[in-house]
């Protein structure tokens, strides 16, 4: 008879065990699995148009230097030069004799 009831209480005490081991595992697998849903509910990164968007990839322009202020009749002619060696010198036409020359500017492409 004792053995019959050790060996129920054994059993009792292993079917724990098992139930306990069980409850672990699945607690593991639902903390370290990553998220079934693959629609995030945070914040979406997402800019207005036409917005000023300070992500986006920073293009640095050459600067011109001033090198000579001409003074034609009826316009002002200014020639830069730029800091990239190797290029020509840009001539930029004001239109108008009262408009002066800034010392430095960015590069114009054409």
């Amino acid at each position: 008879m004792i053995s019959k009831e050790l060996k129920i209480k054994k059993m009792k005490i292993f079917q724990k065990m098992i139930l306990k081991n069980q409850f672990i595992f699945f607690l593991s697998l639902l903390i370290f699995l990553p998220p079934i849903e693959s629609k995030s509910l945070g914040r979406t990164y997402a800019p207005e148009e036409g917005t000023f968007d300070r992500r986006k990839r920073i293009v640095i322009q050459p600067k011109c230097r001033l090198v000579k202020e001409t003074i034609v009749p009826d316009d002002v002619v200014c020639e830069y030069q730029s800091q990239k060696r190797g290029e020509k010198n840009k001539e930029i036409f004001l239109g108008s004799p009262g408009n002066v020359c800034q010392k430095e500017i960015t590069c114009p492409k054409k």
